[in-house]
């Protein structure tokens, strides 16, 4: 007898304690983080510093508050840039490239920019004439993901 209360016991231990580490594990999965892997392309002079600004729906686009960033000196013609601990969702990215170190995006005349700079989807300002906007850039992280952005200049 005392055999079937320990089987009993055992027996209802996995069938109350695997439901509760499901529910944990599903709840981990939600809050899953990625990893979002940038390839930057169309860097002409390798000097200088890449500028990266990730904005999900809730930041305003372009604006100062993003979502998560990073600063990353340039040493290729390309480059693979990381963000960690991204969670799934839609987002979009803007990049320039400081080449000359003042830790701003150049304006020229007309405040047209003089280094070079890119949008997730390659959205180019020259050919829509405006700053493109979050829906144009958007993109979906789901899971670890990877995006191409091609640097562009607006001086053509």
């Amino acid at each position: 007898m005392r055999y079937i209360n320990h089987l009993n016991i055992a027996v209802m231990k996995k069938f109350v304690f695997l439901p509760i580490a499901l529910i944990f594990a599903a709840i981990a999965s939600v809050n899953a983080q990625s990893k979002l892997t940038l390839e930057i392309s169309g860097i002409d002079n390798p000097t200088g510093s890449l500028y990266v600004a990730l904005y999900d729906a809730q930041s305003p686009f372009l604006g100062k508050n993003n979502y998560s960033g990073k600063i990353v000196g340039i040493s290729n013609n390309i480059m693979e840039v990381g963000l960690d601990n991204v969670a799934d969702g839609q987002y979009a990215i803007a990049i320039f490239q400081d080449e000359n170190q003042n830790g701003k995006l150049d304006m020229g005349q007309w405040g047209i920019p003089t280094e070079k700079y890119g949008f997730s989807n390659n959205v180019d300002p020259a050919i829509i004439k405006r700053p493109p906007s979050f829906e144009e850039c958007k993109f979906e992280v789901k899971g670890d993901s990877r995006i191409e952005i091609n640097l562009m200049s607006a001086i053509k």
